[in-house]
């Protein structure tokens, strides 16, 4: 009998958090306590958790969350995020994964969602449902002892956790709205993130030290949270200093964070993940190549729904006027647009004239935010150009002048 597709009941929130665990590699063991905890801490909403179901048994899962996505300018789309994807190992090639995708897509069509987004855990999947990555993330690592790092300038203060954890959600809130691809942060997710809540039996998902940044005013303007390995070799100190999180709103935050970070004692070694790509950290340090990118990946992965609401609701720094044609074999950005923007605003609207260009609805997604530009994706044969000059004007219009970045996983 072929699986049935389904949003989830209470009921079936241990088997699927066993299908995710099984896809996931996790070690087998007892999901009753996890779905428990899910179930009441984390208050997820059931209408938009879809399991597929072979009998009694799930052996699928999706799931997803209501954001505020920030987009270039500082407006902000309602989107769609997809998040705890599986099709179990049994299963596969049966179509459980496109039935499942359509349900998630339809429902946010239907309410409204300007765009769908996702971290992919694999490169090749999403594509062909229409998603394009649109956001990178890298892994930085500093040698302190060539960093050589002044002292900060401000107030660094070291505080508790749960002192941080009052703290901390108006600093994120107005840092995620400054940078084209931030979110914002479910409430549940913070004392789960912050190693406050966790279910019983379990070891909590965060442990670590914390310190704020005030403004000269008193305002907590920055918070970084981290943890060390302390290491010795030979009676020299080895340790290395993960941050774990470093959020600001003012340059002086920033830097002050980080010259905290690179002055805490028996440390060599700084690594910061999750972290921009274009971080401005070298320029703090008396050897900028101290700090070095390690790792580099495509992080947010986004998907139009609505063309007009998506492509008007964001700023752009150049005046000019483009018609797209959008492929969208799923429909929802399918059709012909004319884009009319500049830095006092933008109309975007159905039209029957001659398109200046084609692309498919993952190019798209992958140009929305303004860091991958069109003209790379024109490059790789995936825009065709009906009018010369066409994909150049598109990509004036469409770069945006922040390299978009999303501070949160999910």
């Amino acid at each position: 009998m072929a699986a049935t597709i389904r949003t989830i009941t209470p009921e079936d929130a241990s088997g699927f958090f066993r299908t995710i665990r099984a896809v996931f590699l996790d070690p087998p063991g007892p999901t009753d306590r996890r779905a428990e905890f899910w179930l009441e801490h984390m208050r997820p909403d059931l209408s938009r958790a879809w399991g597929a179901f072979d009998g009694g048994t799930c052996v699928g899962s999706f799931r997803t969350l209501p954001f505020e996505l920030t987009v270039p300018g500082g407006g902000t789309v309602p989107a769609d995020g997809v998040t705890a994807v599986t099709v179990a190992p049994t299963h596969r090639r049966q179509g459980l994964l496109t039935g499942l995708m359509g349900e998630g897509l339809r429902a946010a069509a239907d309410r409204g969602d300007a765009v769908s987004i996702l971290i992919a855990a694999e490169w090749r999947i999403y594509g062909r449902f229409g998603y394009g990555p649109a956001t990178e993330d890298a892994v930085w690592e500093v040698d302190t002892r060539r960093a050589a790092a002044a002292a900060p300038a401000g107030a660094v203060e070291a505080v508790e956790i749960a002192e941080l954890r009052k703290l901390a959600p108006a600093v994120y809130d107005a840092a995620r709205r400054q940078r084209p691809g931030g979110i914002d942060r479910p409430e549940p997710r913070w004392d789960y993130d912050y190693g406050l809540a966790h279910p019983e039996g379990e070891q909590p998902e965060w442990a670590g030290r914390a310190v704020l940044h005030r403004d000269p005013a008193g305002e907590v303007d920055g918070y970084l949270r981290w943890h060390a390995d302390g290491t010795w070799e030979g009676m020299l100190p080895t340790g290395t200093l993960h941050v774990d999180e470093l959020v600001t709103t003012s340059r002086e935050a920033y830097a002050d964070l980080w010259r905290f970070v690179l002055g805490v004692d028996l440390i060599a070694t700084v690594r910061a993940g999750e972290r921009p790509v274009d971080e401005p950290l070298p320029y703090l340090l008396a050897d900028g190549r101290a700090a070095r990118q390690v790792q580099r990946w495509d992080r947010l992965w986004l998907r139009v729904l609505d063309v007009p609401a998506a492509l008007g609701a964001r700023g752009y720094l150049s005046p000019g006027r483009v018609v797209l044609e959008v492929v969208d074999p799923a429909g929802y950005a399918a059709g012909r647009f004319a884009l009319d923007a500049g830095p006092d605003g933008a109309d975007c609207r159905p039209t029957t004239e001659a398109a200046d260009l084609t692309l498919p609805a993952a190019a798209l997604g992958a140009a929305y935010l303004g860091g991958t530009r069109l003209r790379t994706l024109a490059a790789a044969g995936l825009v065709d150009e009906h009018r010369p000059g066409a994909v150049e004007r598109a990509d004036r219009l469409l770069v945006g002048d922040q390299v978009p970045f999303c501070p949160l996983h999910f």
